[in-house]
């Protein structure tokens, strides 16, 4: 039956009897290396170790984590390649549990109970699909070779297979949807809007496609129209609103994303769903919807290989804000003890700093109102409390941290009293394109800005004397970091600088394909916002050249 594919499984499943069966079914089929993991943690593990080409999980597994969550961080983490088969397996039957987990595209789902024989019903078609027809009369490799390319990066190949493979065997989706994928992988918009347009007759998704070039664009109109529309016809379609939320949070409407947002969660709460839910209710300052989300996010992700400690700050933040000190202090000790790496991270240690500045506040506010012999027996404490927070403070200010850890690291620095740290790390994190909450009160927000705007000539400035320097490569990358958040006054040049140095490298002989999609997006933005830019008719000409 299933000899020939020679293939290694992996079963999920929290029930010994289920996975049991499930191993012998899969035996019998021919597949004769199959392991077991009982929940999320030990499947991940698994995953880690070796190379799966079919994994069966089932939705409910008893733990933090469901299929849904598992599948979503298979697919984040690369745990299994393109061309495996990933099948979820689940007793529900209503449309809204299975769109659940038909968002995080696995194969092929089965409703329990099932047979052997359904079981192989289900696989063999994906199987061919993905993996070939390996039958004595008839052999065809399938889509390994495309997915074995699309995972290597290398998008050129994957296009020049798709459309071979079509020639022969006509438009299919998978097909369709890696060529699609391939073009904006390597930031060929132009070409890649034409693709997506062609197949809106065919597939409803093809839409998703349109939306996601125009926003790479920056035409965010055109990208909310098309979403709207798509979500309006299509309102289980989870990708398309979590885009659609995107969306609005770049066209400054966060409100209408947090309201979208929060009902897809409702249906479908994925890691990164909740997490931008989080992000979104903390930046129009919904302290308690914040704290919510981030609790969910820290819970469904600790199996994760690479936390992102900002969740855990966030959570620990909106805690504070929300009057629960006590438990914003617990949270910090939690995750200091049970989470690796926890104490080398600059959120954990910002939060940390942040509780401390906080209960010293709250101590002071207790102290005034105590005896004097009372007030006498707490300073000590008060002092030592204080100590530990500017150690805190010293080493956070050398600690190496992300640009977007700055909002936790700026609070804190304010919180303590340190309000000059607080502008000089809020500046450079919003000089590296950071969107930051409101911090401190008008002047301090009006100085982090001016230093920010500064702060960005200042880099713009660095990249231009890299080139002076000959150093194409290392301005290139600059100046892609720059090119979303520049001063207007300066968006053109910095754009005309992006794609000119991307011409000066192909001269030089030098690969630039990591570089094309910034190039292009550049090349695009200037034609639309910028048509009397009058470097443009030469740009283009040198661009389409190159």
């Amino acid at each position: 039956m299933l000899e020939d594919y020679n293939l290694r499984a992996l079963v999920v499943d929290d029930l010994a009897s289920m996975r049991s069966m499930m191993k012998s079914q899969l035996t019998s089929l021919g597949v004769s290396r199959v392991s077991e993991a009982p929940n999320a943690a030990v499947a991940i593990n698994k995953m880690r170790a070796e190379k799966f080409d079919l994994v069966l999980l089932d939705y409910y597994l008893g733990d933090a984590t469901d299929g849904q969550q598992l599948l979503e961080l298979i697919r984040n983490e690369n745990l299994i390649a393109s061309s495996s088969l990933a099948v979820m397996v689940t007793g529900e039957t209503n449309y809204g549990s299975v769109a659940k987990v038909a968002e995080h595209a696995p194969d092929a789902y089965l409703l329990k109970p099932f047979t052997a024989d359904k079981l192989y019903d289900h696989l063999l078609p994906v199987i061919e699909r993905k993996l070939g027809i390996r039958q004595p009369s008839k052999k065809t490799p399938g889509l390994k070779p495309i997915y074995d390319q699309y995972d290597a990066g290398h998008f050129e190949a994957v296009i020049a297979l798709v459309d071979a493979y079509s020639e022969r065997e006509g438009l299919h989706a998978d097909t369709a949807r890696l060529k699609g994928d391939a073009l904006i992988q390597m930031g060929d918009y132009v070409k890649a809007l034409k693709h997506y347009k062609r197949l809106q007759s065919h597939f409803s998704w093809a839409a998703l496609g349109v939306a996601r070039v125009q926003a790479h664009l920056h035409h965010t109109e055109a990208a909310m129209a098309t979403l709207e529309k798509l979500v309006a016809e299509a309102p289980h379609y989870m990708h398309a609103i979590d885009m659609l939320a995107e969306t609005y949070v770049a066209a400054d409407q966060p409100e209408k994303a947090l309201t979208i947002l929060e009902k897809a969660c409702a249906n479908s709460p994925t890691v990164n769903r909740m997490r931008a839910t989080a992000r979104i209710a903390e930046r129009v300052e919904d302290d308690n919807r914040a704290v919510q989300w981030a609790c969910k996010v820290v819970e469904a992700n600790k199996f994760a290989v690479a936390q992102d400690f900002t969740d855990h700050a966030r959570l620990v933040r909106g805690l504070v804000k929300t009057g629960q000190l006590d438990k914003a202090t617990a949270a910090v000790v939690r995750f200091e003890s049970e989470v690796p790496l926890a104490k080398q991270s600059a959120s954990i240690q910002a939060s940390k700093g942040y509780v401390l500045a906080k209960q010293i506040e709250k101590d002071k506010a207790e102290l005034a109102s105590m005896p004097e012999g009372i007030k006498s027996r707490r300073l000590p404490l008060l002092a030592e409390k204080e100590a530990r927070l500017e150690s805190i403070v010293n080493s956070l200010s050398s600690i190496e941290h992300s640009t977007k850890e700055g909002m936790f690291i700026s609070e804190v620095f304010i919180a303590s009293g340190h309000d000059e740290k607080a502008i000089e790390t809020a500046s450079t994190a919003m000089a590296h394109g950071e969107m930051m909450p409101v911090l401190g009160d008008a002047a301090w927000q009006e100085a982090v800005k001016t230093q920010a705007v500064a702060k960005t000539r200042a880099r713009i400035l660095d990249g231009l004397n890299l080139l002076r320097a000959n150093k194409t490569k290392e301005a290139l990358i600059l100046f892609m970091e720059l090119v979303e958040h520049t001063p207007p006054d300066l968006t053109p040049q910095l754009l005309a600088n992006v794609v000119t140095t991307v011409i000066a490298l192909k001269h030089k002989g030098q690969n630039v394909n990591e570089f094309m999609p910034a190039a292009r997006v550049a090349l695009e933005r200037l034609k639309d916002k910028y048509p009397n830019y009058e470097r443009l008719p030469g740009l283009i000409e040198s661009f389409g050249d190159s």
